[in-house]
């Protein structure tokens, strides 16, 4: 264990003196969803998942709301005029899944800039490991109650250490701080390639307790509440889902889809949804009639500002 970061741990259990709850970043030891949504809860279909698939902000939602209808149809018109890359007058499949993708990773980057600056406290445009210690590693004290302050510090440094190697991999400039584009990096690691080695290592250091660069169904279990038989069933899914050849553990392919998964196949799914629900003609394409004679399916009836996808002008 490394010693610097053994003080480092004391040092921030003993000086917090407010109550701060951990906060876990969005990504360590879950699934990436790049927008950070369901596009299905509880078997319903979740339409705002579709316009932050499009749109690739989460505020335009909020301006939607001024719109009419048929100025909503108007400027998706003018957007999905933009979608259509090569200008034939469709809107291919590969054309709709380069668009998603690149609001997945506009949306990556919103969320990563707002935290950004809650991190950056001394506003100079880049995260020390000092600050983002300060900012996301706060914990209430009565969590430690049942602990010895050893325990504590051991627990505390484990979590330190983890986040300290994903820190220093997105660090490429090796200045011991994030810029802004270093810093989606740390957030959203399966986006950089760059950064997969230390997810792997991670993911294989938590759960391949034998350490023969497996994980069998017992070790992917192994910290699932067994008293739970509903979380346990679903646990048992996601794992028969990741072992695509069946043989009843992950290999290191089947572990970087799960720790690493592409965005690509969640742009391919969503493009083949909405393509799905509009090309009323069944060409495989989309019009710019068929998108806006389905606006609801991608904006809503909401205002918009187009941001960088648009010209002012155009608007």
């Amino acid at each position: 264990m490394n010693p610097t970061l053994v003080l480092i741990g004391v040092a921030v259990l003993l000086s917090l003196q407010s109550v701060w709850c951990v906060q876990e970043d969005p990504t360590h030891g879950k699934d990436h969803n790049p927008i950070h949504k369901e596009h299905y809860h509880d078997g319903a279909h979740d339409p705002h998942y579709d316009h932050e698939a499009i749109l690739g902000d989460r505020q335009l939602e909020k301006e939607f709301d001024e719109l009419e209808p048929e100025e909503a149809k108007r400027r998706l018109g003018v957007l999905a005029g933009e979608m259509d890359a090569n200008k034939d007058g469709y809107v291919s499949r590969d054309e709709l899944v380069q668009w998603i993708m690149n609001s997945f990773r506009k949306l990556d980057m919103e969320d990563s800039l707002e935290q950004f600056e809650e991190s950056d406290e001394n506003a100079d445009n880049k995260v020390t490991w000092k600050e983002y210690l300060s900012r996301n590693h706060g914990f209430d004290i009565n969590d430690f109650k049942d602990y010895t302050e050893e325990d504590a510090v051991s627990e505390f440094t484990k979590v330190l250490e983890e986040d300290k190697k994903r820190f220093d991999a997105a660090d490429l400039d090796k200045d011991g701080a994030l810029k802004k584009d270093e810093f989606v990096a740390y957030l959203y690691p399966a986006d950089f390639p760059h950064m997969h080695d230390v997810e792997m290592e991670r993911t294989l250091q938590d759960h391949d307790k034998n350490k023969d660069g497996i994980i069998t169904k017992e070790e992917f279990l192994a910290d699932t509440d067994k008293n739970d038989k509903q979380l346990l069933l679903l646990e048992e899914e996601r794992f028969t889902d990741f072992d695509k050849n069946r043989d009843g553990i992950l290999d290191k392919k089947e572990i970087k889809d799960w720790v690493l998964p592409d965005n690509n196949e969640a742009a391919v799914e969503e493009a083949e949804h909405l393509i799905e629900r509009s090309d009323s003609d069944k060409d495989g394409k989309l019009s710019i009639e068929e998108i806006v004679n389905n606006h609801e399916d991608f904006v809503g009836s909401q205002a918009t500002n187009y941001g960088e996808f648009l010209p002012k002008d155009e608007l």
